[in-house]
């Protein structure tokens, strides 16, 4: 049997159900109505970064040890990778026995590990880095034809063109650039590389919808008429046309997965939690005469959300995205940032894209207050202070909150979140790191209109599958138990997850495999400059 597993970022059965019905994605709508079909609920906070490793390793991120994009360390943060993911990911496990596997663009997959095959790595590659395995892979394609007969050219990463309101022409044929790329290489390697599983990671939509959203939405409270309606819809099309065209190379008795991280929605507004913390006495700042001043200025506009609307008004915001860290930094410091917290006095604190809060621990932050004995207290009392979050009309936006403890299990599970936040549906997110303005309700940066929602895809087909059937919601847990037992293998029993029997035409008793094997040292695998790209390109995305 060969695998051929699709990992179509941020894809929604919301848009796909009607856009396939209308003909817009044919290989789509054919592997649904010949297959299974379920919601697959993500990881909290329903990110990339944590959702991928979940999916890898089979295990909750209380194991594996990937969070978010960032590990918080009070004020500041490093940058996560593939080597922070402490589990083996299904790619060395099927290579341990024998399996010839390939991994392209899947995220959280730099830097390159060895595996019995190939594995091309993610949006968080820094420039000019090894991005392969074998190192010379790129090398060795780069100047031969793809199926058009133009040749590959050099492999991108992600996108080159920061989105900002005015420059969606641009912006979006560089998306569609970015499809075209993933899929050109991807059925040259399919050809020149051949394996028994292949994964393949589509991200460019993902981007594209965080940008353009209300264009689509009729709904959307900032919706506008534009010559960019279909844009999205378009490139879900574009995706389509290379899911099918992968699935056209594949040998009779093959099977194919389609799959999500996440789901998608309308973005309405950004919440700063900070400045909530600080307004209920959670988080306290520094009381030294600058740092007041700073904070009173703060109130008054001068804020981060100003200084990127000047700038990308002069069109800088892609130049700014080159500037070192430490000239960043120096910028950031002439505005209230954690920098000015003081955590003798600081309860609570926020870091995190979609609403991650906390608190500020003895043993876990570096000047942590919280101690064990108060913990629950403290904890009891944040979580009386969110409920108290209201919109701009009064109107209550906390839709639910997880206790980081009934989320997480596993050695690392001290190092998440200790709450959890829906705010709104998600159509509300908390912003990244301090706070973009003074206020605690507004708008995201970049103006983004869509954002992340828990429910994600799960489509397969082929050798195994049953034909025509919706399933109940699956996890995203249970992909890589299923794929292990859809491949005739033992699953291990440290994996959170389940196999979707239901799924399968004739399930055969799952083999447990008792032994899980060593933790995989932690690493940090950025340099300095390298973490300063990776950083920049969060920033640009929206995701610091």
């Amino acid at each position: 049997m060969t695998l051929l597993i699709i990992g179509f970022d941020g894809a929604t059965f919301d848009l796909i159900r009607p856009w396939a019905a209308e003909g817009y994605l044919p290989n789509l709508a054919r592997l649904m109505a010949e297959g299974v079909t379920a919601d697959l609920a993500s990881t909290l906070p329903p990110v990339t970064s944590p959702a991928w490793p979940t999916f890898m390793t089979g295990v909750n991120p209380g194991k594996h040890g990937v969070f978010d994009f960032i590990q918080p360390h009070g004020e500041n943060f490093t940058l996560v990778n593939s080597t922070r993911i402490r589990r083996p990911t299904l790619w060395q496990r099927l290579s341990a026995i024998g399996y010839r596997v390939g991994v392209l663009n899947v995220p959280v997959t730099y830097p390159p590990q060895p595996v019995n095959g190939f594995v091309v790595t993610d949006i968080l590659s820094p420039r000019n880095a090894t991005i392969s395995h074998p190192a010379d892979l790129i090398a060795r394609y780069q100047d031969t034809p793809g199926d058009d007969g133009r040749p590959l050219g050099p492999y991108r990463v992600s996108p080159d063109v920061q989105y900002k309101p005015g420059n969606e022409a641009e912006f979006i044929a560089d998306i569609y650039d970015l499809i075209d790329a993933h899929g050109r290489w991807a059925l040259k390697l399919m050809e020149a590389e051949p394996v028994d599983v292949l994964m393949v990671h589509f991200i460019a939509m993902d981007v594209a919808k965080h940008a353009l959203w209300r264009f689509m939405d009729h709904s959307h409270p900032r919706y506008e008429d534009s010559p960019y309606e279909h844009a999205i819809r378009d490139g879900y099309a574009r995706v389509d046309k290379y899911i099918g065209r992968l699935m056209a190379k594949l040998p009779p008795g093959s099977t194919t997965v389609a799959m999500s991280d996440h789901g998608f929605g309308p973005l309405k507004n950004m919440v700063n939690l900070n400045v909530f913390f600080m307004q209920k006495g959670l988080l306290k700042l520094k009381p030294d005469a600058m740092t007041q001043l700073k904070a009173w200025a703060f109130r008054r506009g001068l804020t981060p959300s100003t200084a990127y609307q000047w700038i990308a008004r002069l069109g800088l915001q892609n130049t700014v995205a080159r500037v070192s860290k430490k000239a960043r930094n120096d910028l950031v410091g002439k505005f209230l940032s954690f920098d000015s917290v003081d955590w003798s006095r600081t309860i609570a604190y926020s870091m995190g894209h979609v609403g991650q809060v906390y608190l500020n621990r003895i043993g876990r932050e570096p000047h942590g207050i919280v101690s064990d004995a108060e913990y629950d207290r403290r904890l009891a009392e944040v979580s009386d202070a969110l409920a108290e979050l209201r919109d701009e009309s009064g109107a209550p936006i906390l839709t639910h909150l997880w206790r980081g403890h009934d989320v997480y299990h596993g050695p690392y599970a001290e190092l998440g979140p200790d709450l959890h936040l829906e705010l709104d549906h998600y159509a509300m997110i908390a912003c990244p790191l301090f706070a973009t303005e003074g206020r605690v309700m507004t708008r995201q940066i970049r103006g983004d209109s869509g954002c992340h929602r828990r429910e994600g895809i799960f489509i397969a087909g082929g050798a195994g599958i049953r034909r025509g059937v919706a399933l109940p919601e699956a996890s995203i847990l249970d992909l890589a138990p299923t794929l292990l037992h859809l491949l005739g293998e033992a699953v291990p029993r440290e994996m959170d997850g389940r196999v979707l029997s239901e799924a399968l035409v004739d399930p055969a008793p799952v083999r447990i495999e008792e032994s899980n094997g060593a933790d995989v040292a932690a690493e940090q695998g950025f340099g300095a400059e390298d973490a300063e790209q990776i950083e920049a390109r969060l920033r640009g995305l929206g995701y610091l």
